[in-house]
């Protein structure tokens, strides 16, 4: 059955960290700010698509008009569409109506399993890798933390593998100049996750690798780091000075408010 209400489909986007959600609120309602003219009206339709089932709303998405499309895709309940199906949304519906499936994804419903999370994990990672939409990537490490809520055992191995592809991520994104997404990788992973072990590790690996992250690093050290455990801040500046960044002392200096 289709989710009851838009208020619920607007809450359902936003089970990020909290210090997350005026973030992605602000690209969602940017996103709508600037959609194209053939979304006009769009809202209409969500009072009746809101009594279709499932299949009709499939269909809308699969046939409709994009008016209908994105409205359809506002109120549907992924979790009972195949993941085949999502998948070929996820690679062929325009931005705005991709944006709006990202923030379908139903994470951390109180009585989903396990089984259920790492599909939504796989989902939004796939998601971003395709189309680089933020929501996707706010989603992903949503589902993350659905996992360790539920203290599901596939937890620690998840984390470690979406830290191993958010380093193969970084590096493709440093090689097609992608500033934009690269921005959204700092905002919404290392400004939030660096406490993770995984995330951390993968972090140390892109500053070696990247000169101009390791000098944004230690040349503005309090961003990132202030909340790390003194002896992490010290493995990342001294990374950061052996690979293009700040000399170690300034950067030490500079996070602990003697510059």
């Amino acid at each position: 059955m289709a989710l009851e209400g838009r208020e619920f489909h607007r809450l359902r986007v936003y089970h990020a960290r909290q210090r997350n959600q005026r973030r992605i609120t602000a690209i969602l309602a940017s996103m709508e700010r600037r959609l194209p003219l053939e979304y006009e009206g769009w809202q209409q339709h969500e009072p009746i698509f809101r009594r279709l089932s499932t299949p009709e709303l499939v269909a809308e998405v699969q046939d409709g008009s994009p008016d209908r499309r994105l409205a359809a895709l506002s109120v549907i309940d992924l979790s009972e569409v195949a993941s085949s199906t999502i998948e070929d949304w996820i690679r062929a519906l325009p931005d705005a109506e991709a944006n709006e499936l990202a923030g379908a994804i139903p994470v951390q419903r109180p009585h989903s399993s396990c089984k259920d999370d790492l599909r939504w994990v796989e989902v939004a990672r796939l998601g971003y890798e395709k189309r680089r939409l933020p929501t996707f990537l706010v989603m992903l490490f949503s589902s993350l933390e659905a996992l360790d809520s539920r203290h599901c055992p596939e937890a620690p191995q998840a984390w470690e593998n979406i830290g191993d592809w958010l380093g193969d991520v970084y590096d493709r994104l440093v090689k097609d100049g992608d500033s934009e997404a690269l921005e959204d990788i700092s905002l919404f992973v290392f400004e939030n996750y660096l406490d993770r072990d995984s995330i951390f590790d993968a972090f140390c690996g892109m500053v070696v690798r990247h000169e101009a992250l390791a000098m944004q690093v230690s040349a503005n050290p309090s961003l990132l780091l202030p909340e790390l455990p003194r002896e992490k801040q010290q493995l990342v500046l001294e990374e950061a000075a052996a690979n293009g960044g700040r000399p170690f002392k300034e950067a030490w200096a500079a996070l602990n408010g003697r510059a």
